[in-house]
């Protein structure tokens, strides 16, 4: 019950600022046309391209708010955000639509193809946006809400009583949040042993008829902060998490963090049995979209690796997957051959790199070392700092053995490192050939680290959060970001 309140929350949200998006993309199109030809003159713009810039423009702007996670009622927190990020996109989006307009040059009939339109148009667009996050929206909101009798719900925030006000005066800064939640404070001294921190919170929450929890952590560790999620994330509980330790990981949500405490919410509703079959279906026609976007990429790659270094293109490798069972996992061969065949090295240094003795390299900006750079061939060296060393493993989700997005297989002889129930949650899961790891993490991070990324991942899992990370990947590969 709680999940579906927090979940008809966040959809309520969603349809209120896409309503809005898409009718204030028409408004900037039409008045700006009007302005542009004439106010009471008949506009020189077909039908047409009015509705084929209308169209280019949302695809995008859609695209755009669910990278920038800007659909969720978080972002009404922090408005400066909130207008910065939307400006952003109007601006990049515009800019997109002129290259576009210009390179590909279709018919006028197609698009507005006027720069001084489309000009007007940006101003318009960012003009009525902003006004309409600041104003509208959020009263729209609190108003549907009251129409359709959704009670406000009740949130308890547990932990030391300084960062507990602080969040809660910072929630409350957002009317949305003020007219659809109840938050109060429990600052009684909290158990250590997360199993029963989690039983006091119940007993909390039960008492005072709250059905969503904020949990602040201080000197815990990501074992505990895990455990604790799990535990949250089983019951069925909404919540969020704070803590310091979030903040190393590059990955938290902006809109909630509050005094140097990184912010992590959890109130998405569990994958159904449905959901996954439906994935899977996203899977295969992502995979073959895929094949079709990076075939030149393919067919650069191939010849160059066999041209440049001896032994096969492909390399291959056991990995373990989804309830634990091996697979043949497929990569772009990037090392010597004499080199792969000796992974006695590579797993002496894992074990140190589990340990947290393997240091990192701070020339090359903090990454964790697991390969000698004389062990990369030439072409090697590009392909895995742009990632396109993993594309063969679109083959590996075509066949059911992983998913377009999921954790890193891992290898067999890492498995003896897998021991706690959080880090197991991994193989519950299909592998992925892209994650949040791939995103935020790549070599910079810790094992402990990349793996509570992973777990983050499977216990938040939506198909918003999965087509978030599919577009998020595109600039990591393109820029090369954390690749050895």
């Amino acid at each position: 019950m709680p999940l579906r309140r927090s979940y008809q929350l966040n959809r309520l949200y969603f349809f209120t600022v896409l309503l809005f998006d898409l009718i204030i993309t028409a408004a900037a199109i039409l008045i700006a046309v009007r302005i542009r030809f004439g106010m009471f003159s008949t506009p020189e713009v077909p039908f047409s391209a009015l509705f084929g810039a209308w169209v280019f423009l949302n695809l995008f702007q859609i695209i755009a708010m669910m990278v920038e996670n800007l659909y969720v009622v978080r972002t009404t927190v922090n408005r400066s955000m909130n207008i910065f990020r939307t400006i952003r996109m109007i601006f990049a989006i515009t800019v997109l639509y002129i290259v576009h307009l210009f390179l590909a040059h279709f018919p006028a009939d197609s698009f507005i193809c006027s720069r001084l339109t489309v000009l007007y148009m940006m101003f318009l667009w960012t003009s009525m946006s902003v006004v309409s996050r600041l104003l509208l929206i959020p009263c729209v909101f609190g108003f549907i809400g009251r129409l359709l009798r959704i009670r406000k719900i009740p949130v308890i925030i547990f932990g030391e009583e300084k960062i507990s006000t602080g969040i809660r005066k910072t929630i409350l800064k957002s009317s949305a949040y003020r007219r659809a939640l109840d938050v109060s404070l429990c600052t009684d001294p909290l158990p250590a042993d997360p199993d029963e921190r989690f039983a006091f919170c119940l007993e909390v929450l039960e008492r005072e008829s709250a059905s969503e929890l904020m949990m602040v952590f201080q000197e815990e560790g990501f074992n505990e902060i895990a455990r604790f999620s799990l535990l949250a994330r089983r019951s069925g509980v909404p919540f969020v998490i704070f803590s310091p330790r979030i903040i190393e990981l590059g990955y938290f949500d902006p809109w909630l963090t509050v005094g140097g405490h990184g912010a992590m919410a959890f109130c998405s509703r569990e994958w159904t049995a449905t959901s996954r079959r439906l994935w899977r279906v996203a899977d295969i026609l992502t995979a073959v979209a895929g094949s079709v976007l990076f075939l030149p990429v393919i067919l650069l790659t191939v010849p160059a690796i066999a041209l440049t270094s001896k032994g096969g293109v492909l390399y291959r490798q056991t990995r373990i997957g989804y309830r634990k069972k091996p697979f043949t996992f497929l990569k772009f061969r990037s090392m010597r051959v004499d080199v792969e065949e000796k992974q006695t090295e590579h797993r002496k240094y894992f074990k140190k790199y589990v340990n947290g003795s393997a240091a990192s390299s701070s020339k090359d900006g903090g990454v964790f070392k697991t390969i000698s750079h004389r062990a990369v061939t030439p072409v090697g060296r590009v392909i895995r700092k742009t990632s396109i060393d993993e594309l063969p493993q679109i083959l590996n989700v075509l066949r059911g053995d992983m998913s377009i997005v999921g954790p890193r297989p891992c290898i067999e002889y890492e498995l003896e490192h897998y021991g706690r129930e959080w880090l197991q949650q991994r193989f519950t899961v299909k592998p992925g050939l892209t994650g949040i790891w791939q995103v935020y993490g790549r070599s910079r991070l810790s094992f402990e680290k990349s793996q509570f990324l992973d777990f983050i991942y499977v216990i938040s899992m939506t198909n918003g959060l999965n087509i978030r990370l599919i577009l998020m990947t595109f600039p990591v590969m393109l820029f090369g970001k954390g690749g050895l």
